[in-house]
C-alpha cells in the first residue's frame, strides 16, 4: 500500500478534470464533422459501432415526440402515424414531462444540454490517485458506449448525472442521505432499473433503514395507484434485440446460440424470415426462458467461490471510492441479469473504474488486476468486433467471416459473464459485511465494517 501511495501523481486540477476534458474534446469534433463533413461522421461513428442516427438525438427526440403526442390524446403505448409507428417503452411518469412546454423542436438544445452535464458530471467521480488511472479514465471516456449514449442523448444520461449525485448525497449527513435515496426513487419512477441501488441503504443503521424502507413504501404505492396500467403497458412492449451487437444481457448468450443453430442462414444479421424462422422453433421459448437462469444461478455460485479473493482488496478502498464501486456494480449486474441492454447503459461501468483501479494496484491477485483493463475492453467492445470482422475478411474471405463473427461472439459473452461473476463475488463481500456488520450493531459488540452513524 505504501509503494501505491508513493507513485507519481498528475496535478490536482488535471486529474479532476481531464475525463470532461477529453469527452468535451471528442464532443465539439464530432458536433463539427456533423456540421461540416458529414460522411466524415457517419464513418467515424460507425467504427465505435454507435449507430448514428438520422437526426441528432435521435432517443431524445423519440421521448420528446412521445410525450406531444401523449399531451394530444394518442395512446403511445401502441403504433400510431403521430409516433411514426413506433411505442413509448419508457416509465409513464416521464411522459408527465411534456406538461412543460417542451416538444420535439427541443432535441438539438436539450441534447446539447444533456451532453453538457454528463460531461461536467463525471468530473464528481473519485480523483484519479496516479498517471495510469488517469490514461485509463479518458480512454473510457472516448469509448463507444460513452459515445453511443451521448451521440443519441439517450435518457440513460439524464439517470447517470442523477444516480451519480445520489452516491455523493450518500456519503453526507442523515438528512442528505435521505434526499439521495430520494433521488434513487425518483430515478427508478422515470426508468425502473435504478430501484436496484435501494441495495445500498444495508450500510445503514436500523433507524434510517426503516425510514427509507418507509419512504419506498409510500412512493411505490402512489406510483402504482397512479400508473400501474401504464406501467404494464411499458414493460410489456420492453424490445429484445438481436444479441450480436450494441446489446449486453444474461439472455444474449443462449438466444444467439439458439438463432445460430436454428436459423436457415448462418449469419448474425439475419433478414426477418430466417430470424422468426429462428424464434419460432418448437424449443426456442424453453431455450430463452430456462437458459438464461440457469446461467445466472451459475453465476451466483461461482460469485460466491470466487468472493473471500476479493474480501482483502475491498476492505482497502476509502469510501467514496468504495461506494461508486458497489453502485456500478449493483446497476451493472442487476440490468444484465434482468433484461437486454443496449450498450449506451455501458456508461455505468464509470462507477467501477476508480474502485477497480485502487484494488488492482494492491492486489496480489492477477484477476483483480485484470478487472479495470477488461472493462475498458467492454467499454470499447464494439471497435474490436468491427476489427474481428475486418480480420476476418482478410484472413477467410466473405464466405467465412461469419466465423470470425461468431468466435468474437462468443469471446465476447464470455467475457461478459466473467466479469459479472467478479462483480458479484464482490457484492458478495459487501453483503456479508453488512449482515456482520449489522449483527455487531444489534449485538452491541465490534462489527466487520462501521455503520453508517445517524
Amino acid at each position: 500500500m505504501a509503494e501505491y501511495e508513493d507513485r507519481p501523481k498528475p496535478p490536482l486540477w488535471l486529474a479532476r478534470y481531464a475525463m470532461s476534458g477529453a469527452g468535451l474534446a471528442l464532443y465539439l469534433l464530432f458536433i463539427w464533422l456533423r456540421l461540416f463533413a458529414p460522411h466524415a461522421y457517419y464513418g467515424t461513428l460507425l467504427a465505435w459501432d454507435a449507430m448514428p442516427n438520422a437526426d441528432p438525438f435521435g432517443d431524445l427526440r423519440s421521448i420528446l415526440l412521445s410525450g406531444a403526442c401523449w399531451r394530444a390524446g394518442v395512446n403511445v403505448y401502441a403504433p400510431s402515424p403521430c409516433m411514426g409507428a413506433g411505442v413509448f417503452n419508457y416509465a409513464p411518469l416521464l411522459l408527465r414531462a411534456a406538461l412543460l412546454p417542451i416538444g420535439p423542436a427541443d432535441t438539438v438544445p436539450g441534447g446539447l444540454a444533456l451532453g453538457a452535464l454528463f460531461l461536467a458530471a463525471v468530473s464528481l467521480l473519485p480523483v484519479p490517485e496516479s498517471w495510469g488511472e488517469l490514461g485509463l479514465r479518458v480512454a473510457a471516456m472516448a469509448s463507444g458506449m460513452v459515445v453511443y449514449a451521448l451521440e443519441s442523448a439517450n435518457f440513460d444520461v439524464v439517470i447517470f448525472v442523477g444516480l451519480l449525485g445520489a452516491v455523493l448525497l450518500l456519503r453526507r449527513g442523515l438528512g442528505l442521505r435521505l434526499l439521495g435515496y430520494a433521488v434513487i426513487l425518483l430515478a427508478a419512477a422515470l426508468k425502473f432499473y435504478p430501484a436496484a441501488l435501494l441495495a445500498l441503504v444495508i450500510r445503514e443503521r436500523p433507524r434510517l433503514v426503516a425510514a427509507v424502507g418507509a419512504m419506498t413504501m409510500l412512493a411505490a404505492g402512489g406510483y402504482f395507484l397512479c400508473f400501474a396500467h401504464a406501467t404494464a403497458a411499458a414493460v410489456s412492449i420492453i424490445p429484445a434485440g438481436l444479441p450480436f451487437r450494441c446489446l449486453f444481457g444474461a439472455m444474449n448468450l443462449p438466444f444467439g446460440l439458439l438463432l445460430l443453430r436454428y436459423m436457415p442462414v448462418l449469419t448474425i444479421e439475419p433478414s426477418s424470415q430466417d430470424f422468426f424462422a429462428a424464434v419460432n422453433h418448437p424449443v426456442a421459448a424453453e431455450i430463452l426462458s430456462f437458459m438464461p437462469r440457469l446461467l445466472v444461478l451459475f453465476a451466483v455460485f461461482a460469485a460466491f467461490r470466487a468472493a473471500p479473493r476479493y474480501a482483502p482488496d475491498i476492505s482497502r478502498l476509502d469510501d467514496a471510492r468504495l461506494v461508486f464501486f458497489l453502485a456500478g456494480a449493483i446497476l451493472i449486474v442487476f440490468c444484465f441479469c434482468a433484461v437486454q441492454n443496449l450498450d449506451y447503459r455501458g456508461i455505468f461501468l464509470l462507477f467501477l473504474l476508480p474502485g477497480l483501479w485502487r484494488m488492482a494496484a494492491v492486489t496480489q491477485h492477477r484477476r483483480v488486476m485484470l478487472l479495470p483493463w477488461l472493462v475498458l475492453a467492454l467499454l470499447w467492445e464494439a471497435l474490436f468486433r468491427g476489427l474481428s470482422t475486418d480480420i476476418g475478411l482478410l484472413l477467410l474471405g466473405r464466405a467465412h467471416v461469419v466465423d470470425a463473427q461468431i468466435v468474437f461472439f462468443l469471446a465476447r459473452e464470455g467475457l461478459w459473464w466473467w466479469v459479472i461473476i467478479q462483480l458479484g463475488a464482490c457484492l458478495v463481500c459487501f453483503g456479508r459485511d453488512a449482515v456482520l456488520a449489522w449483527t455487531g450493531y444489534v449485538s452491541g459488540g465490534q462489527s466487520a465494517t462501521d455503520m453508517r452513524t445517524v
